[in-house]
């Protein structure tokens, strides 16, 4: 009887860990359609598409430099993921302006260097910035002196498919589980 115990629980952890593997688990599925193509300009001035982070797991984040809480606090986790991850692990931090009027090239790398020199910051003409955020589902709202938006992290694949989304909130220890996942064979 014990016997048999033993090997129903031992069938059942490699049942989970086999599932676990590669599987992000935090956050929620993505709806169908969101993410897509990314072709912008990053802070340096250069041309960026998703190839440039291909084959490893990328977090994407949109938001506004001269955002009240949501994007410190969202970048401040940013920072933290990049540190608990091995840099051979560690996956591309996104960060997409919704203000490309305001957040140029060159204000978005003299703000992403006080945060974390890791992370890559994107703009672009307004028509582009909106089509990309539209392509993730982002809900933007302009208002008398600023912008409202949602506040949501994307994990994408090493493919650039969104395989999870997270609320802003998420701790960066359940990213950073879901990265790694991404990466287990």
């Amino acid at each position: 009887m014990l016997a048999s115990r033993v090997a129903a629980l031992a069938l059942t952890l490699f049942a989970f860990g086999a599932h676990a593997a590669g599987t992000p688990r935090h956050g929620f599925e993505p709806p169908a359609g969101v993410g897509g193509p990314i072709e912008l300009t990053d802070q340096k001035g250069e041309r960026f598409s998703l190839a440039r982070v291909a084959g490893k797991p990328a977090l994407v984040f949109f938001g506004l430099i001269h955002c009240g809480s949501t994007c410190p606090a969202a970048l401040g986790t940013a920072r933290q993921v990049l540190d608990q991850v091995d840099a051979s692990r560690a996956p591309s931090v996104v960060f997409v302006t919704l203000d490309p009027l305001n957040d140029s090239p060159d204000v978005l790398r003299k703000f992403l260097a006080n945060v974390d020199e890791r992370l890559i910051g994107l703009t672009g003409d307004p028509m582009r910035i909106e089509r990309t955020a539209e392509r993730f589902g982002v809900g933007l709202r302009v208002l008398t002196g600023g912008v409202d938006h949602s506040a949501m992290w994307y994990l994408l694949d090493g493919t650039g498919r969104v395989r999870r989304v997270y609320r802003h909130t998420t701790p960066a220890a359940d990213l950073v589980a879901d990265v790694l996942a991404l990466q287990s064979p």
